[in-house]
Parts: structure tokens; sequence; C-alpha cells
């Protein structure tokens, strides 16, 4: 094998390796679901952290991998809410970021109707 071969392939395997330790299938989940991550760190930063938290502790990484790189910026499919410790948090999320309605609700104070 070629050395520029053993180098893909050494790349490939850092690449795959490289979601066990951190929040980028987070990212993909989000992008998918059409959540804007850095109004969502800017406007909640300790949820936005928790979320982070909870992705990179997650057992399943194997399927929401498989998942996310098959979709890319596609919908995930329905079986990722199955897996996913954080799909509630984000379908929340994802609703109120892409429903004007709902975020008025939302980022409204208790007590306080809006007008």
């Amino acid at each position: 094998m070629s050395s520029q071969g053993n180098l893909k392939s050494v790349l490939a395997k850092l690449e795959v390796a490289r979601y066990l330790y951190d929040s980028s299938l987070l990212f993909s989940c989000m992008q998918s679901l059409q959540i804007d991550r850095h109004e969502l760190g800017h406007d909640h930063p300790l949820l936005y952290r928790e979320l982070q938290g909870i992705c990179t502790l997650c057992p399943s990484k194997d399927v929401c991998a498989q998942d996310t790189t098959q979709q890319s910026t596609q919908a995930l499919p329905e079986t990722w809410q199955k897996y996913c410790p954080n799909a509630s948090t984000l379908n929340v999320i994802g609703a109120v970021q892409n429903c004007g309605r709902a975020a008025q609700y939302f980022k409204t104070p208790r007590g306080v109707i809006a007008s």
C-alpha cells in the first residue's frame, strides 16, 4: 500500500474516532433540526453545555454517527429519537426557534401575557 493510502486510512480512523469524545454529532443533529446553535449558546448557555455533556457521554454514538453521516443536512430518520438522550430537548428547541409564536411564549417571563 502506498504512503498516500496509509495516510488516508489513518485520517479516516481519526475522523471516526473524533466523534467518540466531542459533541460534533450534536451539532449535526442541530443542523438537521434547523437549530441555531450560536443563538442557543448565547440565550441559554447552561442548557447548551448540558446538551453537549449528554452527547459526549452518550452510549449510542455509533448509531448516531451512521444516521447523521447518511443524512448530512437532510432530516434525521425517525429512529434517532429512540436512542438519543437529547431528543426531547432538541425537538422542543427546534420548535421554539422555528416557530415565532412558540418563541414569543418561551422568551416571555412567567405571569406576563404577551400582546
